[in-house]
C-alpha cells in the first residue's frame, strides 16, 4: 500500500543498490533481489541522479514533472531507495557476509594472517620501552580472554547482572560505561535465558540500562534463526545452554544526527561494551 503522498514530502531518496543499465530501463540491485524499473534511459538517469539522500522529494518532483514522484514511490516501496538518514543500510549491506564487495580467504590464508603482525615499512635506531603503572584496570585488561567451546562455567544471576551494568549501564546525567556519539546511546542490548536464572525465567528479556532492570518480552524461548544471523552466530555458542546477551542498535537515533557516519558510531559503541564486559568477566 502506497503512503499518502503529503507523508513523502520530508523524503530524501537514496538510492539502495548499484543501478544496472539497459536499453528498457534500469534494475537496481539491492543484495536480495532486483528491482526492475522499465523507461527511457536518459530520462531514469536524471531522476536517479537526484537520488543522492540530500534532495527532497518534492525538488525531485518539480524538476522531473509529478510522475518521478510516482516511481520514486514505487521504488522505495521495493527498496530501491531509502532516505538519507538510512544510509546505514547500505553500508550494512555491502559489510555483511554475501556481499561482493572483498575476496574470498580459505584456512590456510586465515592461519598465515594470524601467524603475521603489522610492523612500519621503516624504522629508526630509537626506540623507548614503556614503564606502565601497576592499576586495577590494567590487571584486568591483561587476564581479558575470549572464551572457546569447552570453557563453559556456571552462571549465576549475580554474574549475569554485573556484567550487564559493567557492560552498558546509563546515569541519570546520561553519563555511561561507554562513550556514545552525542550521548545517544542507541544501543539496545537483549538477554536469551533458556533455563531459569532466579529470579530470571526463560525468556527473552529487554535490559534497560537507565533503570539496571530486566523486562521479559516473551516467555517462549525463541529459535536460534529467529534472533540471529547465521553466518554471524557461533553455533557452539548458541547451542550452549548458558544465557545470551546480544547487542542490536537502534539506528534511526545515531543517523538522524550524523548520517551514515552513525552506523560507524554504532559499531565502535558495541566494541566499547563488549570490552567492558570482558573486563568484568576477568
Amino acid at each position: 500500500m502506497k503512503r499518502d503522498p503529503e507523508d513523502l514530502d520530508d523524503f530524501h531518496p537514496l538510492l539502495a543498490g548499484t543501478p544496472r543499465w539497459d536499453d528498457e530501463g534500469v534494475a537496481i540491485d539491492i543484495g536480495s533481489s532486483l528491482v526492475r524499473i522499465d523507461g527511457p534511459p536518459p530520462r531514469l538517469r536524471a531522476i536517479l541522479a537526484d537520488c543522492d539522500g540530500r534532495t527532497p522529494l518534492p525538488v525531485i518532483a518539480e524538476r522531473h514533472g509529478p510522475e518521478s514522484r510516482g516511481l520514486i514511490d514505487s521504488l522505495r516501496a521495493e527498496g530501491g531507495v531509502v532516505d538519507g538518514e538510512q544510509a546505514w543500510r547500505i553500508v550494512h549491506r555491502q559489510g555483511s557476509t554475501g556481499a561482493p564487495l572483498g575476496r574470498p580467504i580459505d584456512a590456510a590464508g586465515v592461519k598465515r594472517l594470524v601467524e603475521t603482525e603489522f610492523r612500519p615499512d621503516r624504522l629508526d635506531d630509537a626506540a623507548v620501552e614503556l614503564d606502565p603503572r601497576t592499576t586495577q584496570i590494567g590487571e584486568l585488561a591483561t587476564k581479558r580472554r575470549s572464551a572457546g567451546p569447552g570453557d563453559d562455567r556456571p552462571a549465576t544471576f549475580t554474574d549475569l547482572s554485573t556484567l550487564l551494568a559493567a557492560a552498558y549501564r546509563i546515569s541519570a546525567d546520561d553519563s555511561g560505561t561507554v562513550p556514545s556519539a552525542g550521548a545517544l546511546y542507541p544501543l539496545v542490548v537483549h538477554l536469551l535465558v533458556r533455563r531459569p536464572l532466579p529470579p530470571a525465567g526463560p525468556g527473552l528479556w529487554w535490559y534497560d540500562p537507565r533503570s539496571l532492570k530486566l523486562h521479559r518480552l516473551s516467555e517462549t524461548v525463541p529459535g536460534d534463526r529467529d534472533l540471529f544471523v547465521p553466518e554471524a552466530a557461533d553455533p557452539e555458542v548458541l547451542n550452549r545452554p548458558a544465557p545470551v546477551i546480544f547487542f542490536s542498535a537502534d539506528l534511526r537515533r545515531p543517523s538522524r544526527k550524523y548520517g551514515p557516519r552513525g552506523y560507524r558510531y554504532a559499531l565502535i559503541e558495541v566494541g566499547a561494551a563488549m570490552q567492558s564486559a570482558y573486563l568484568a568477566a576477568a
